[in-house]
């Protein structure tokens, strides 16, 4: 009986020590996935950190802090696409301009354009003028300028008629400064 005993010692001994291990590699492999995503969403890798993200969740249902990142994921996806769209406006190169007297909005379009030319049809800035008390409708731009980046062209543009703009996702808004 005393052997019974201690065999039944050993082998419980044995079983907890290896639900121990168990427990501790699967946290481990938790924190690694979670960390794994932490990093590919700083990186601006959403696809990657949704994968990690999720697979923490199936290791882990209630993983609070994972739950959370996934549902950040599509605001890192929004900013990354939106400093891509920014960076195209100083990577476009516009070969040649030349704008004698046109309006704003002649200026913009053809700018557009040139730009859709330029960028082999990958890129449009999609100007929008919110003008509401028609400010710059009347006001003129003459530019002559050769291989210049889209965002200096545009810079050019709107000190010559006080305007500003701001790239969003889709479009660039024109707005007159508030000078």
């Amino acid at each position: 009986m005393k052997k019974l005993k201690a065999i039944m010692v050993v082998g419980l001994s044995l079983t907890s020590t290896a639900l121990a291990d168990e427990f501790k590699e699967k946290a481990k492999k938790i924190q690694s996935l979670y960390r794994t995503g932490v990093l590919a969403m700083n990186a601006g890798k959403g696809d990657e950190a949704k994968t990690a993200f999720e697979a923490v969740l199936k290791l882990s249902p209630n993983h609070g802090h994972a739950r959370h990142q996934l549902k950040q994921i599509p605001t890192v996806n929004a900013r990354v696409a939106l400093q891509k769209r920014k960076a195209l406006f100083k990577a476009t190169k516009i070969e040649k301009i030349h704008f004698a007297d046109a309006t704003l909005a002649e200026a913009l379009e053809a700018l557009n354009e040139l730009t859709l030319e330029a960028s082999e049809k990958k890129f449009a800035p999609n100007f929008v003028i919110q003008d509401p008390t028609e400010k710059l409708k009347e006001r003129k731009v003459t530019l002559k300028m050769n291989n210049v980046p889209v965002s200096a062209a545009l810079n050019y543009i709107l000190d010559g008629v006080g305007a500003t703009a701001r790239v969003d996702l889709h479009a660039t808004l024109i707005r007159p400064s508030a000078k």
